[in-house]
């Protein structure tokens, strides 16, 4: 397959597996010209994975893929048999059965699925040369060189032996667990370390369909003196697993298989074998310069009925894809890309931690017992937190993961499933740029303006008031009538606020320019206007005394920052913005007019961090005499999610107007 030619792309994939072809895929939808080279010119004879969770099949669909019907939806039912004839002992779950009977129907517009590698791997191939990928197969990596602006690598044709250069802007490595490129870049390994070797035995005997019958595909074998595992690929093929790394004949493979399975005369087609090290072990970096890992490469866990392998590879890709993309289009900078390592690779070692806290590898536990708390199956698929995406002063107190309905919308989990439509979800709305789900229509304008000002796209998903599901969507990103939330392309919420902010121009600048490491920052002309937009509202909160107007306290947590101080001369300072609003009742009580004005500003902003020197123009009534008074005031500014905030105000003396 080699519909597309690149002759500078700027991803470069090596492996053309299940991980590899889902980058291809998820990389080429985003509009980045990718090169996958693969040395192989198919799938393996002998499939590894086949089952798909219900967050790998959103994001296949995302991107215009559809699986075909399964009747497996959710972890393979496993039993402990003698033989497949003989006493079947118990059935045992993945998960504790009060945590393993959530549906997932109400979290996904799709289900989780089973389909074997083999099968999978041509459809990826389809869909990644649909969209323009470059797949190079019968192709493989010789040497690459990162050279700080790019990567060099020299590749090889199998069928020739020629070998050729590709000039690439990011490598990834899709090249397994004994990955060579993870090697050459010096990144080591920590975990539980190599677990088992074992042996498989792939094959067909139509005699065993019968079995399944029962809904079990999975079957641990105990017999005295022989242990095997035995499941089935639901397409008539079967493999059988020897905890032994042992050559067989094929006449020895016949009689092991007939003494797994009970049967003396089952008639069998043997198709292959394989070798197998059941490793546990996770990359101390999934990133090194111009280099990243994905899938195995990045993080290799052993078989388990939780899916944490091919799938935690595939969404490692899709979370690194459209960071490239961002990159790729010149929005971005290169300071997005860190986050993938921040994000993934706490995400391996759960799903590292969580293999064994299960049964089905207490063989491999030191304790009797593990003390490591079992998350449930959907929280593990669906409700996994980006603890780095949280804000930190509430990071540290979330959860790793939880069932979808128990987030509402918080920073760092998916953005949740509403159907919105017959057929359509919330999560039809997410892909290539970023979404603004809210209540109110105020958001759109706004939306449009930091769009057109930011270079960057944001949709907006605002449904009216009397639609069905609009309190729904408000309750599952946990917004207020005037709040939001921001997705972004990867279905992740990036920020939230429940409310209205004052100056919602300003808090979405600032959230999407972090969230997206925007190279086109906010004009130091748009952060002035922003600033003396502040600085007015804060003069019209503590003005009072004309046509019923009164003071505002509350809004001053609007307008500083928590640690805000505010500093008069001969006065002690008041620090924090609860006791500024407390404060001001009290210090203008006995004056039952005062207008103040800021005048003549002196405006320097220095990133997240402003200065502004004002002139500030003080008239008051006592009730006695009016007076006016010129006063400096010397004014901090910080940057945060929400917008421009007053950080300090010191007032210095200035000139008193004699009283009329």
């Amino acid at each position: 397959m080699h519909g597309t030619t690149i002759d500078h792309p700027t991803a470069l994939i090596v492996g053309g597996s299940l991980v590899g072809l889902s980058a291809a895929v998820f990389l080429a939808s985003q509009g980045v010209p990718t090169t996958l080279i693969e040395r192989h010119l198919g799938s393996a004879a002998h499939p590894r994975a086949i089952g798909y969770t219900t967050r790998t099949i959103e994001l296949f669909r995302g991107v215009g893929i559809e699986l075909p019907a399964s009747t497996q939806h959710g972890p393979p039912r496993r039993a402990r048999v003698e033989s497949l004839v003989g006493q079947w002992f118990e059935e045992y779950p993945w998960s504790p059965p009060a945590t393993a009977a959530v549906k997932t129907a109400d979290h996904s517009p799709v289900r989780a699925s089973a389909i074997a590698q083999d099968a999978l791997e041509p459809i990826l191939r389809e869909r990644a040369d649909a969209l323009g990928a470059d797949l190079r197969l019968g192709s493989e990596l010789v040497s690459f060189v990162d050279n700080g602006g790019g990567v060099t690598a020299t590749v090889r044709r199998r069928v020739d032996g020629s070998e050729y250069r590709i000039d690439a802007d990011y490598l990834i490595a899709a090249d397994g667990a004994d990955s060579k490129i993870r090697n050459s870049v010096g990144i080591g390994r920590t975990g539980r370390g190599l677990l088992s070797v074992q042996r498989s035995i792939l094959f067909r005997a139509p005699e065993l369909e019968q079995y399944l019958r029962h809904g079990i595909v999975q079957f641990e074998i105990e017999q005295p003196g022989f242990d095997a595992f035995l499941t089935t690929y639901s397409d008539g093929r079967w493999v059988l697993m020897l905890k032994d790394d042992v050559d067989r004949t094929e006449d020895e493979q016949r009689s092991i298989i007939r003494r797994a399975t009970g049967i003396d005369n089952l008639p069998i087609e043997l198709i292959t074998t394989g070798r197998w090290e059941l490793s546990a072990l996770i990359a101390d970096h999934f990133a090194c310069g111009r280099v990243f890992l994905v899938g195995d490469a990045a993080h290799q866990l052993p078989p388990n009925r939780g899916g944490y392998g091919a799938n935690t590879g595939i969404a490692d890709v899709h979370n690194l894809a459209w960071k490239i993309g961002a990159v790729h289009t010149g929005r971005s900078s290169a300071a997005l890309l860190d986050t993938y390592d921040a994000e993934r690779r706490p995400v391996a070692w759960l799903r590292h931690e969580q293999i064994f806290a299960r049964a089905d590898y207490k063989a491999y536990v030191d304790t009797p017992t593990s003390d490591v708390a079992i998350i449930d199956d959907i929280a593990m698929e669906l409700g996994q937190l980006y603890r780095c995406v949280a804000p930190a002063d509430t990071a540290g107190d979330l959860p790793d993961a939880l069932q979808p309905q128990e987030w509402a919308g918080q920073p760092g989990t998916r953005a949740p499933h509403v159907w919105i439509a017959p057929g359509r979800s919330t999560l039809d709305h997410f892909g290539r740029g970023w979404t603004l789900v809210t209540g109110s229509e105020a958001w759109r304008n706004v939306a449009q303006s930091v769009a057109a000002r930011l270079d960057i796209s944001i949709d907006v998903l605002c449904l009216p008031s009397e639609s069905t599901q609009y309190e729904a969507i408000n309750t599952a990103y946990g917004i207020g009538p005037g709040g939001a939330g921001l997705v972004r392309p990867d279905g992740y919420i990036a920020w939230r606020v429940v409310t209205a902010p004052v100056d919602r121009a300003g808090a979405l600048t600032a959230a999407i320019s972090t969230a997206a490491a925007l190279t086109l920052q906010p004009s130091t002309y748009d952060d002035q206007s922003a600033i003396a937009d502040l600085t007015a509202r804060y003069a019209d909160a503590i003005n009072r005394g004309w046509a019923g107007k009164t003071i505002q306290p509350e809004s001053i947590a609007e307008i500083f920052t928590p640690d805000g101080v505010f500093e008069h001369p001969g006065e002690a300072p008041t620090v924090g913005a609860a006791a500024i609003a407390a404060a001001l009742p009290g210090a203008t009580a006995s004056v039952p007019f005062a207008m103040h004005a800021f005048l003549n500003p002196v405006l320097v902003v220095d990133g997240d961090h402003a200065r502004g020197q004002w002139l500030m123009w003080v008239a008051a009534d006592d009730g006695d005499s009016p007076r006016a008074a010129y006063l400096g005031a010397d004014m901090q500014y910080t940057r945060t999610p929400r917008g421009w905030r007053i950080h300090s105000i010191v007032i210095t003396p200035g000139m008193r107007l004699p009283a009329h």
